[in-house]
């Protein structure tokens, strides 16, 4: 798989590379790590099973229209998205308010959408994106889950799902 630098410094899986079996799957984790090297300077291990409740968790979400139809969703703890806003806004972790925790998941899922839309099959469009904040509805998108991903970032929990709402 190529990864390739977009303007703004983010990253994108270069278009083509999801056609093989377990493509959809790997072109998710490695936009997953180097989206959060590459904004963030974090790094992310794969883990093969959550390392937390992701009931708990946060979420944000877009959703992908178009010849494609889905969402892509990213949850994690509060206290990763809080460790993300204070490096995103460069303040102290503990000035990171809710807003912000909340605007820099909502960043997060927006670019890792963008990135894995270069990998399914277009063209499509992104939506802006949303947050929940651990309910179980926002926890389970509908349709068919094509990938679910566990990582562990700073001893906290993140998981990275694609699922497709078309047909």
């Amino acid at each position: 798989m190529r990864v390739r630098s977009e303007t703004g410094g983010g990253t994108g899986v270069a278009p083509g590379d999801c056609e093989m079996p377990g493509a959809l799957t790997d072109a998710v984790q490695q936009t997953v790590e180097t989206v959060w090297a590459t904004l963030l300077g974090l790094e992310v291990k794969r883990r093969p099973t959550p390392s937390g409740d992701p009931e708990r968790g946060w979420s944000g979400a877009v959703r992908i229209s178009g010849a494609w139809d889905g969402e892509v969703r990213v949850q994690c703890s509060p206290e990763l998205a809080h460790r993300a806003a204070a490096i995103l806004f460069a303040i102290d972790r503990a000035a990171a308010n809710v807003g912000q925790a909340e605007d820099a998941l909502r960043e997060l899922a927006n670019v890792t959408g963008g990135n894995l839309m270069e990998v399914l099959p277009g063209p499509s469009t992104l939506s802006m994106p949303s947050i929940s904040n651990g309910s179980a509805e926002a926890s389970q998108p509908a349709g068919l889950l094509l990938s679910r991903l566990y990582f562990e970032c700073q001893g906290e929990p993140l998981s990275v799902i694609v699922v497709r709402t078309g047909g």
